[in-house]
């Protein structure tokens, strides 16, 4: 016959057991790698033709598919008004330069993305999508607003070298357009760029030049939108600057970040520039 202090010590053990069994869970899904792999994605494209929004389909929807994302690709901006879709998505990738979001499209991505839905693109394809609609820009974090040298070489420093995203790539170059940003100051800042040449004035205009030289724009970063990750990239106007290594590693990085908002715990990006 097992005895009382026999039962109590067994009792004690399996309760033990229990909780270290759940920590082991708990830390399992803590320290676990963002992923695509059975991620249902939703890929968004159009607008103005120039920024390539079908070329830059056929570049990523392989990538996307060989990490296993369930990929859905819409080419109306009227995906974001079917709420079936949008609760299932993990992310939803947009290249939709230029362009206007109705109400009840506004209202549809922006539901999504604060229930935890992942926003993420490149260039003016997220950067330069809707220019007269402030809550969109408030989601997205930052503003197109020029490229005064246009397609011209420039540094990409990275400036937060821990972070997954841009661990272990160093500073580059490229030629591309540089884009000059209006920003929110809480964005957490991973790559910056530096106006460096000493005049960005075009050859032939007349007048007063309205001189930059020495400003730095952030290029890459990331933030939260309610329980949404939002990741972004200025580079991108050339479908070719995705052949740079370090372009494509921080693209790729940045949307499997995106993806984990309903599956990781939340990450406090807010970083503000004014203290």
């Amino acid at each position: 016959m097992t005895s009382l202090k026999t039962k109590h010590t067994l009792w004690t053990v399996t309760l033990l057991f229990a909780f270290l069994s759940q920590w082991h869970v708990h830390g399992q899904k803590t320290n676990k790698k963002p992923s695509l792999n059975g991620k249902n994605i939703v890929f968004v494209y159009g607008g103005w033709k120039g920024h390539k929004p079908a070329e830059s389909v056929d570049v990523f929807l392989p990538k996307l598919e060989a990490e296993g994302a369930n990929v859905k690709v819409f080419n109306s901006l009227d995906a974001y008004t079917d709420k079936e879709l949008m609760d299932d998505a993990d992310l939803i990738i947009q290249t939709w330069t230029m362009g206007n979001l109705s109400k009840e499209q506004l209202n549809g991505l922006r539901r999504a993305v604060l229930n935890g839905t992942g926003l993420a693109g490149w260039h003016g394809g997220l950067g330069d999508s809707f220019r007269n609609n402030i809550h969109y820009q408030f989601m997205v974090g930052g503003q197109f607003l020029s490229h005064p040298g246009g397609q011209t070489e420039h540094i990409v420093t990275i400036t937060n070298k821990k972070d997954p995203i841009t661990k272990g790539i160093k500073d580059f170059q490229l030629k591309t357009e540089q884009y000059y940003m209006l920003i929110d100051p809480n964005i957490q800042v991973l790559a910056t760029t530096t106006f460096d040449r000493d005049s960005y004035k075009k050859k032939g205009k007349a007048g007063i030049e309205n001189k930059i030289t020495g400003s730095v724009i952030p290029v890459v970063w990331k933030k939260n939108y309610g329980k949404g990750r939002v990741f972004y990239s200025s580079i991108g106007h050339n479908m070719t600057d995705f052949n740079i290594p370090q372009v494509m590693k921080m693209q790729m990085r940045g949307l499997r970040w995106a993806s984990e908002g309903k599956y990781l715990p939340a990450e406090n990006t807010i970083s503000p520039i004014y203290k």
